[in-house]
This record gives C-alpha cells, sequence and structure tokens, in this order.
C-alpha cells in the first residue's frame, strides 16, 4: 500500500468560529458553523483526494518556543487560547491521542540537521490545531502531534525545520500547517482593498508556479520581506505565515495547488493548499 501523504496547509478560523451560528454572531459571517468554508473542511479529504493517514503533525501559528518543540504526550487536552468567545466553546472535546513515536521521529530529524529540539508533554493542542481538524476528522481516531515555531520569526529557520520533516509524508503521516494565508482582517463590508490582491498574486505565484526550480522558490521565501510581495501588510507577524513556507520546504519545495479561497472581512484571505510530495 502507497503510505505516501502530502502536506497541507490549513486557514483555521477565527478562534472558534466555525462551531457558531452566524445568526447569533454576525462579525463571523462566512467563518461560522453553517459556512462553505466549514463545509470544506469537513469534506477535506474527499476535496482534496486525501487517503487517512496514519499520523498527524501539525504545525500552528499559536505555538512559539525558543527552539523548536515537539509535544510527546500519550494524551491530549485542550488549550483554548482565544478570548471573548461564549462559555459553551471552552467546552469543545476533542479526545484524539498523542503520538509518540511520530515525535521522537520528528525529534530525531531535526537534530540529525543540527537543529535543537525540545520535548513538551503538559500543553494542550491549541485552536490552530483543534479547531480546523475537529471538523476534519471528527472521530478523533488519527493520534497527533504538534510542533511549535520558533520565536525568532526567522524565515531561513523555519524553512530549515521544514525541509528536514519532508521524509515523514512518505511514511503515512499527514504534515499539517495552519495559520491563515493574509492575517489582516478589515470591515465585513468593504472592499478588498489592492494591496491584499498584490499580495495574493505573489503568494500564489511563489507557491504554485512551475517555472521556479526548487532552488528558485526557496529563494523567493527567503527574500520575501524585502521584494516589493506587500508580506508586511498582509502579515504584521509571521507566524500565521511561517506555516505555508515550511509546508512548501517539506514537500521538497515542488509547486503546490490551491484547494479553497475566500476573501473575509475585506482583507483575511482564507485559504487552503496542498503540496505533493512527488
Amino acid at each position: 500500500m502507497n503510505k505516501n501523504q502530502p502536506v497541507v496547509f490549513l486557514s483555521h478560523g477565527a478562534g472558534p468560529s466555525f462551531y457558531l451560528d452566524d445568526e447569533r454572531y454576525s462579525s463571523l459571517k462566512q467563518l461560522d458553523k453553517n459556512s462553505e468554508a466549514a463545509s470544506f473542511l469537513r469534506n477535506l479529504l474527499r476535496n482534496a483526494h486525501i487517503a487517512k493517514p496514519e499520523a498527524i503533525l501539525v504545525i500552528s501559528a499559536h505555538w512559539e518556543e525558543k527552539v523548536a518543540t515537539v509535544n510527546v504526550a500519550v494524551n491530549h487536552s485542550l488549550y483554548y487560547d482565544y478570548g471573548g468567545f461564549p462559555p459553551e466553546t471552552y467546552k469543545l472535546q476533542w479526545p484524539v491521542k498523542g503520538a509518540p513515536g511520530v515525535a521522537a521521529e520528528v525529534k530525531s530529524m531535526l537534530e540529525a540537521r543540527g537543529i535543537r529540539c525540545a520535548e513538551e508533554t503538559s500543553r494542550g493542542l491549541d485552536h490552530g490545531v483543534f479547531v480546523p481538524l475537529k471538523l476534519v476528522f471528527p472521530e478523533a481516531d488519527i493520534p497527533v502531534t504538534q510542533l511549535s515555531l520558533l520565536s525568532n520569526m526567522s524565515v531561513a529557520d523555519h524553512l530549515a525545520i521544514g525541509e528536514a520533516l519532508g521524509e515523514l509524508a512518505s511514511k503515512g503521516v499527514l504534515i499539517v500547517g495552519s495559520g491563515f494565508a493574509t492575517h489582516k482582517g478589515g470591515n465585513l463590508d468593504a472592499p478588498t482593498p489592492q494591496w491584499v490582491l498584490n499580495f495574493r498574486k505573489w503568494l500564489h505565484d511563489a507557491l504554485f508556479s512551475e517555472r521556479y526550480s526548487g532552488v528558485e522558490r526557496k529563494a523567493k521565501f527567503l527574500a520575501c520581506e524585502m521584494e516589493e510581495t506587500e508580506v508586511n501588510k498582509a502579515h504584521p507577524s509571521l507566524e500565521h505565515f511561517l506555516p505555508i513556507l515550511m509546508c512548501s520546504a517539506a514537500a521538497g519545495y515542488r509547486p503546490g495547488r490551491l484547494l479553497y479561497s475566500e476573501f473575509v472581512m475585506s482583507s483575511l484571505l482564507n485559504e487552503h493548499y496542498i503540496f505533493p510530495i512527488q
């Protein structure tokens, strides 16, 4: 049986928005439980033709450490790292098991590249993990581990981590980057500003164009903060952007493919991408 998994990036919604009704919370329209966005995630495996993985590794925008840190827990709690939402959203459950064996492989892969990797046992899975994946895997029957970002927000360092992880996909592990294609929303009824259209054009070209070699694609990522890409408007800080780049790196900088695209609140770009590993 072919165990190969792709690498996937998911925009993970606004806090627990996918579990709320937009009739009660109108500001969450397009990211609520009845939205097309939520429906797409519920049907992600079918929509993207992804076979059920043996385990999942998530790199979420919502966990940063000074050194790369992997969650080696056997059992997970959930970390409700959002505020101002109704009480029921702090009672969401997703009783998924940990994947300590995969976590050990992650640590070994990183250290083989000279990248320090610490272990974590008590931190719960944050909303960048459970909010989207509870929709994708509601049975909570696939073991999950999570890897942190680095607090230094270095593009080069995060690409190196992504490159080190690619072999996992050939072992049946679904690598999921979780963030947002842009992380700066505007007004619900405002027109989409030109800067975000410019950024989307640059991003799609960088991620999907087949005219770039892997070396050239990596170079575009490394230069993104110095070129006229609008990345600093789209991402005032890079934590929601870096998982996108890490997914491309984990897939060997092969051209990706757009799965879903929608503007929310004029400039919040809700997109999902898939990257083949061969």
